[in-house]
């Protein structure tokens, strides 16, 4: 797969190394046309009753098919994979990366966010995302004992990261939006995020790259 430049290939293995803290299930490539769509899971439901969000990262990275034959793919590949080609390719200044030979299967790639349809609702300053995120991350912690079991670990962050904020009246969005923004490198000491929605789903759009969230699905 031929990257258009080698600071795209250094974006990839921070995206995918930032991704690693937070969810280490895969990381999905999709390709289109001159396009490389990266997505990563921030958090997602272990299943039904779980409160916790789907909570998807994305990014697209600029490929360079001149000379090389064209292809389209939809696959999900181990993120070690990626990071040890990637860190590779900047070793060696190559832009070439040679596919994983085997894909994984991973529950969060059926949750498909829409590909169209999306309207603005709101503009919020990228410091008050990174603020509600830190803290979020504070109460997660407070709110665990040293060896919290699943259940209790589910029922911690369930409560604070599946908590909408918002206007009701203008568009909401589950908290674990903004650790996904926060931790993935998407905002900007100064920048702004466009809230927008398409069904249940809303996307945050930051300078760095894109979240996709939708509440979990209650009982």
């Amino acid at each position: 797969m031929p990257f258009a430049s080698l600071n795209a290939v250094k974006d990839l293995q921070s995206f995918v190394t930032r991704a690693k803290t937070l969810d280490t299930t895969g990381v999905r490539f999709v390709v289109a046309q001159d396009v490389l769509a990266v997505s990563v899971s921030v958090m997602h439901p272990a299943g039904l009753g779980d409160g916790v969000p789907i909570v998807i990262g994305l990014r697209t990275f600029a490929l360079d098919f001149t000379g090389h034959e064209r292809f389209e793919m939809d696959s999900v590949f181990d993120m070690d994979a990626v990071t040890d080609r990637t860190h590779r390719m900047i070793a060696s200044e190559s832009t070439e990366f040679m596919l994983p030979p085997s894909e994984i299967a991973v529950s969060w790639t059926a949750m498909n966010a829409p590909r169209s349809g999306w309207a603005a609702a709101a503009v919020v300053d990228d410091s008050e995302i990174r603020k509600v995120a830190r803290d979020g991350i504070t109460r997660v912690g407070e709110g665990l004992p040293s060896n919290p079991g699943a259940p209790l670990l589910a029922q911690v962050r369930s409560a604070v990261w599946g908590a909408q904020l918002g206007d009701p009246s203008q568009v909401e969005f589950p908290a674990g939006a903004t650790l996904g923004a926060h931790s993935l490198g998407f905002l900007l000491p100064r920048g702004e995020t466009t809230v927008s929605t398409s069904g249940n789903w809303v996307r945050l759009s930051s300078a760095g790259g894109h979240i996709l969230a939708r509440p979990a699905v209650a009982l």
